[in-house]
């Protein structure tokens, strides 16, 4: 009985594994090659499976890239958790200097995600899929301000976080242009100044 049960949860890991190994791919030919670059077939052959297994996943490029967007949506609030063991205050310096990680600061990543803003302007659904993600983001760190700094209601903290994520964005855009990094430390330490400023 236990292979047998074991059996439908390894086809279910397999399966999750495939499709992330296909995002991954998506991914990474957005980075390097821009959405020009991205087919299915170049996906397939980037992640080593058959173009069929990545029109199984995905029926066809729209929904990868639709995919692929939702995928770094996650990443950006996953750049807001923290411990929850944590105090309020320290919960937010950590997201805030999360944004600075040099895993955020690479050529590639930074291209990616100027690729998949440009998607806002290119298809109306993608659109609607950037715009969501940048309003979770800033619910999620206007949470986190709410929670860090006494006094401060929540549509100040919103308005906050709705500057802060302006601030970010810029940092990640600057740095692509290899800016000096001192610079990006101002920056950085300016989102700190406005999440912690006393009311």
């Amino acid at each position: 009985m236990g292979p047998v049960a074991q059996k439908p949860a390894n086809a279910r890991r397999a399966k999750v594994d495939r499709r992330q190994e296909i995002l991954a791919a998506a991914i990474a030919i957005i980075g390097r090659d821009g959405l020009a670059g991205l087919s299915m077939r170049s996906v397939a052959r980037e992640a080593g499976v058959s173009l069929g297994l990545v029109n199984y996943y995905f029926e066809e490029k729209t929904n990868l890239v639709a995919a692929v967007l939702k995928r770094v949506e996650a990443d950006d609030l996953a750049l807001l958790a923290s411990d929850p063991g944590l105090e309020p205050t320290e919960r937010l310096a950590t997201a805030l200097d999360r944004i600075m990680d040099r895993d955020f600061l690479t050529t590639d990543y930074l291209a990616l995600r100027l690729q998949l803003w440009a998607t806002a302007q290119a298809d109306d659904d993608f659109a609607r899929i950037n715009a969501t993600a940048q309003r979770r983001y800033r619910k999620h760190l206007a949470e986190l301000i709410a929670n860090a700094v006494p006094g401060i209601d929540r549509a100040e903290a919103s308005r906050r976080a709705a500057d802060i994520d302006i601030i970010q964005n810029g940092i990640w855009l600057t740095a692509l242009l290899k800016i000096d990094r001192a610079s990006l430390n101002r920056a950085a330490q300016r989102c700190r100044d406005i999440a912690f400023a006393r009311s």
